[in-house]
């Protein structure tokens, strides 16, 4: 937001990214949809990691991470729409 007033705007506008992003500063929640797109985001970054990278310790360290961040992200609150209208989103 500091580095780049348009880059924000631009973010907030945006179709896709601008109700996620409003909808957590406004309640500190992701939907289900986002959730689940984003766990499986991260289980596909994370796999291609692991089977890229050729020391076993480097695997291990991943898939301790992968176990982590996953942890994290799926216990993140989640907010569910009534309806799928504008004032919603």
């Amino acid at each position: 937001m500091r580095g780049s007033p348009r880059f924000h705007r631009w973010l907030n506008e945006h179709k896709t990214f601008g109700p996620i992003l409003s909808n957590w500063h406004q309640h500190r929640s992701v939907s289900s949809k986002v959730k689940k797109r984003g766990a499986l985001c991260i289980l596909a970054s994370f796999a291609f990691s692991i089977w890229i990278v050729p020391h076993f310790w480097l695997k291990i360290a991943l898939v301790l991470m992968l176990i982590l961040l996953l942890q994290w992200f799926l216990r993140l609150p989640t907010v569910e729409y009534l309806a799928d209208k504008p004032e919603n989103h």
